[in-house]
C-alpha cells in the first residue's frame, strides 16, 4: 500500500492547489489514501473525492473546524459525516463567518496607521486563489503595506485579533454535530496547537480533548518531533482512538508536501471510518 496524507488544502480556502492539482500530485508521490479537509469550506473535498475515485486512489471526504477548546482555537478534522446535514454545515458556515470577521476587525484597526488602506476597496478587493492565503494578506501587499503574503499574519497578533476571540462554537457543540452527521472528529496537529518542550504537559491537553468526544488524534504530522508523533500514537493505542496522518499541504503557501510524512496507510487507525 501507498502512503496516506489525510489533511490536504485547496483553493477553495487557503491552499493553491485544486482539486485535480491535488489528486495528481498524489499519485505521483505514492499516495494512495487522501482528504481534502478546507478550513471551514466543503466545496472542495466535495469535488475532489470524484477526481480521486476516477484516478484510483482512496479517499475520505473532510472539512477543517475551527472550535475553542479551554480557551483556545482548535482545528478539528471532521471525516466522514454527512456534508448536507443541516446542522453541521450550519456550524461549518458560522465558523467561517467568524473566520472572514477576523479580515474585518484587522482592517478597522489598521485604518488609523495605513491611510492607504480603504474599507470599500478592500471589500471589492479580488481574491486570486492561485496565490493561497487570505484577502486580508493580498489586500495588504497589493496596498505595499506588506511585502508578501506571509508578512501580515503577524499583524493579527500586534492589532490584538485573535482566533481565541473570534466567536468559534465551543469543541464539544462542533464535535456533538459531526457525530451527529455520522462522522469522526479528530484533533489535528496537537504539538502546533499546544506547543510544549514537556511531553507529560502535551499529553495531558490530548487527553482532555479526547476526553471531550474527540475520536482521534492526527499522530503524524511534519511538524511533529519523533517524541510528539511517538507520544500521540501510544495514546491513541491506548484509548483505541483514530491514528490519522496528515501534510497540511497548502501548496505554494506553504512548504509542505502532500504525503510529506510517508506515514503507511496501512500504519493508520481508522476504526470503521467510511473510505470511499
Amino acid at each position: 500500500m501507498g502512503f496516506a496524507d489525510m489533511h490536504i488544502h485547496s483553493v477553495f480556502s487557503d491552499g493553491t492547489l485544486t482539486p485535480e492539482r491535488i489528486v495528481q500530485i498524489a499519485r505521483e508521490n505514492g499516495v494512495e489514501l487522501i482528504s481534502v479537509c478546507d478550513h471551514n469550506e466543503v466545496r472542495g473535498t466535495l469535488e475532489a473525492v470524484r477526481l480521486a475515485l476516477a484516478a484510483g486512489l482512496r479517499y475520505v471526504t473532510g472539512v477543517e473546524i475551527d472550535a475553542i477548546f479551554e480557551g483556545v482555537d482548535i482545528h478539528i478534522l471532521c471525516y466522514g459525516a454527512d456534508l448536507d446535514d443541516p446542522v453541521l454545515l450550519a456550524r461549518i458556515r458560522h465558523a467561517r463567518a467568524a473566520l472572514d470577521g477576523m479580515e474585518d476587525a484587522l482592517l478597522a484597526r489598521l485604518l488609523p496607521d495605513y491611510p492607504q488602506l480603504d474599507a470599500a476597496e478592500c471589500a471589492a478587493f479580488p481574491y486570486d486563489s492561485s496565490r493561497g492565503g487570505w484577502k486580508m494578506l493580498q489586500y495588504l501587499q497589493a496596498k505595499g503595506v506588506t511585502a508578501d503574503l506571509k508578512s501580515g499574519i503577524p499583524f493579527y497578533e500586534r492589532y490584538g485579533v485573535t482566533y481565541a476571540g473570534a466567536g468559534f462554537d465551543p469543541a464539544r457543540e462542533v464535535v456533538a454535530a459531526i457525530h451527529a452527521a455520522g462522522g469522526r472528529a479528530v484533533l489535528a496537529h496537537p504539538g502546533v496547537t499546544f506547543p510544549s518542550d514537556d511531553l507529560r504537559a502535551l499529553e495531558a491537553k490530548v487527553e482532555a480533548a479526547l476526553d471531550l468526544g474527540l475520536d482521534g488524534v492526527e499522530c503524524h504530522y511534519p511538524r511533529h518531533s519523533p517524541g510528539v508523533t511517538r507520544r500521540c500514537v501510544e495514546i491513541c493505542r491506548r484509548r483505541g482512538a483514530i491514528i490519522t496522518a496528515g501534510s497540511d499541504c497548502h501548496g505554494a503557501f506553504n512548504h509542505n508536501e502532500i504525503g510529506q510524512t510517508h506515514t503507511p496507510a496501512s500504519a493508520l487507525k481508522l476504526n470503521g471510518l467510511a473510505v470511499v
